[in-house]
């Protein structure tokens, strides 16, 4: 085996054939970083296999400006390989930081793996992944630690806990099924005149970010800064068939008439039903048990009908004709969707909007072969006052399981000088 400077070409063959790659260690983030002036390197493992040299691990790194003169390597949700093979990750690391130290500027190193500390049944834990075990230990040897700090307390900490649902050979139908009801009333909404999804384009992003700034749900771990919004946007220029930013919008116009059209036969068949009645009552008889059901029922319709119409109508006034509901951005990866920011208006929630955009995402998820939908970063405190229980009771309802990383690990590179720079830590 050898430690080297992979082609990005290489690289991209290497991850594209991999089971798991999430969006950081993606060539189009690399492209797209580059594109900001940011330094990027493919680096990787060779190793000779069947009388040709093979990738067999490899790695998006960052080069992070630190106080101007020096840098520190980043590798997010990386590196990409075998995790239990055990010589293969030595041989990494040992490579990747005699490589780090011919830089002169280079302070320190940080990765977070894509590694389970242990697995979930929900949000019930169901035992510790024992690779996790043998990889801590040859961390260990090789002087790096694990950093005791979570996304939420830090801005450069990447997430470690996710909620993820396995779609892989699902049919709609059968994803439909397995989720919970409120869902399932959401998607079923599919179809309502005046309610679609509609893909943004890199130049409508503004849409998206005024949906994040004023979004009832907003959490501290949905943040996102104008220069991480104006990433996205660059990636969705960058890959437009992999980055998407569904919206779900409101036609009051539409709706209203889609409304008038269903009221307008349901006051015809309570009138039948009426006259089926007098007519009946005329010759002494009852109106039998199942026509005054079917009359209860239109009834309730007709009150549900016309408080929604009612409410359309006021939202019409203050919002315009067109109103924006709920919006989101995915990443899809290798065999994965990655669910990765949201946004809805409290005020519009009876449309059901951000379901909607998740049947649209499941639906194209499903079209092309994905087998996991990753709603991403939790904060992986599972309690009621958790200060994103709500993102969680949302997330849980797709019925999915919790996913916990072995979390941000780092070393330092020249030791004394990335401590005083603050580096490390």
């Amino acid at each position: 085996m050898r430690f080297t400077r992979l082609s990005q070409s290489a690289y991209a063959r290497f991850v594209d054939q991999q089971e798991r790659v999430l969006f950081p260690q993606l060539p189009l983030y690399a492209e797209q970083r580059r594109s900001e002036g940011t330094t990027i390197e493919e680096v990787g493992v060779v190793d000779t296999i069947d009388g040709q040299e093979r990738v067999v691990a490899a790695a998006l790194v960052r080069h992070q400006p630190w106080k101007k003169v020096f840098t520190r390597a980043n590798i997010a949700y990386g590196p990409v390989m075998d995790y239990s093979n055990m010589r293969l990750v030595t041989f990494f690391f040992e490579g990747l930081i005699d490589h780090l130290k011919k830089d002169r500027r280079m302070l320190a190193l940080r990765f977070n793996p894509l590694l389970p500390e242990r697995f979930y049944d929900d949000i019930a834990p169901t035992g510790p992944n024992p690779v996790a075990a043998t990889f801590k230990a040859a961390m260990a040897e090789l002087g790096i630690t694990n950093l005791q700090k979570e996304f939420y307390e830090s801005s450069d900490i990447q997430a470690r806990f996710f909620y993820t649902k396995n779609i892989a050979g699902m049919s709609f139908k059968d994803l439909t099924k397995s989720v919970d009801q409120v869902v399932r009333t959401g998607f079923n909404r599919a179809g309502t005149p005046g309610v679609e999804v509609k893909f943004l384009d890199a130049d409508d992003f503004h849409i998206l970010a005024d949906i994040l700034d004023h979004t009832s749900d907003r959490s501290q771990m949905q943040e996102i800064s104008t220069g991480a919004m104006a990433f996205y946007q660059g990636m969705k220029r960058v890959s437009p068939d992999k980055v998407f930013a569904p919206v779900a919008v409101l036609n009051c116009d539409i709706y209203l008439a889609g409304i008038d059209a269903e009221l307008s036969g349901l006051h015809e068949k309570i009138t039948s039903i009426d006259e089926q009645e007098a007519k009946l009552e005329a010759e002494g008889k009852n109106l039998a048990k199942k026509q005054r059901t079917a009359r209860n029922e239109a009834k309730s319709r007709v009150d549900v009908l016309e408080r929604r119409a009612a409410e359309t109508r006021a939202h019409r006034e203050t919002g315009g004709n067109e109103i924006v509901l709920a919006g989101s951005l995915f990443i899809a990866c290798p065999h994965e969707l990655v669910y990765l920011l949201s946004g809805s208006y409290r005020e519009y929630q009876s449309y059901y909007g951000i379901y909607l955009v998740h049947r649209a995402m499941l639906e194209w998820a499903l079209a092309n072969g994905i087998e996991r939908y990753n709603t991403f970063g939790i904060t992986g405190d599972f309690s009621e006052n958790a200060s994103d229980a709500g993102v969680l009771h949302f997330k849980r309802q797709f019925k999915g399981d919790v996913e916990e990383l072995v979390g941000t690990w780092e070393i330092a590179i020249r030791p004394l000088r990335a401590k005083v720079l603050g580096a490390i830590g």
